[in-house]
């Protein structure tokens, strides 16, 4: 079967078009792959913004490519979110009695429904997405972390990033029946890791005492109080 090119000669207002709705999904998919990887996330910002981008292009190739020969662009651009899931698999896996990784396969699929959103011209639509993204992401997850920790501790604890050392300081705690409610970890230098933990204390137990037994660990380096 012999194809006619001839119908893929796009003329320079449709390049345009293209040209802007594919630097757009770079922006949409960088802003919220930024705050995934700045989250310390699997998928960060060069998946996300892959993501976006490949979504974009195929739905353009489904406009201005497959469109143009009579057949259906909306039978191409639903193979994309089917596929996607395959990805955002890739990013779930279990941790003891939980599941981590459900959040940012999510936003892969968001992320995924926005770059289709440019492709086809939807401008406002794909604006006001990724701000709600951003809202839910960002501002949602701190306000689901005040009710995952209330009226629990927090201590901040700066530790040496070695094997084994998460897990040591575990293991005190559980021997002194403190739950840990939740738990954050940023980078601070090459070998080092700060903590947060949110701590419910039994009735018998200070904080103080919580505080010493955890400064006696060879890998922590300090621990404060927020």
């Amino acid at each position: 079967m012999k194809f006619d090119t001839s119908m893929f000669n796009l003329t320079f207002d449709e390049n345009i078009q293209i040209f802007l709705r594919l630097i757009l999904a770079f922006m949409a998919g960088g802003l919220i792959g930024y705050q995934r990887e700045k989250a310390e996330k699997p998928a960060g910002l060069r998946t996300h913004i892959l993501v976006c981008i490949g979504s974009a292009l195929i739905t353009l190739v489904s406009i201005y490519g497959f469109g143009k020969m009579g057949s259906d662009p909306s039978r191409i651009v639903a193979q994309i979110v089917s596929g996607i899931g395959f990805l955002g698999a890739g990013t779930i896996f279990r941790f003891g009695p939980s599941v981590k990784g459900l959040t940012t396969a999510a936003s892969l699929w968001a992320v995924c429904g926005v770059g289709i959103t440019i492709g086809v011209g939807l401008y406002f639509a794909a604006l006001l997405s990724v701000l709600l993204i951003m809202a839910v992401l960002a501002l949602l997850e701190l306000f689901e972390q005040r009710l995952r920790t209330k009226g629990a501790h927090l201590i901040r604890v700066l530790i040496f990033d070695t094997p084994g050392t998460i897990g040591k300081i575990g293991e005190k705690l559980g021997e002194m029946e403190v739950s840990i409610k939740n738990i954050k970890m940023l980078r601070e230098g090459l070998n080092l890791m700060r903590c947060y933990l949110w701590l419910d204390l039994p009735a018998h137990l200070s904080l103080t005492m919580v505080l010493s037994a955890l400064q006696e660990l060879d890998a922590v380096q300090e621990v404060e109080v927020d």
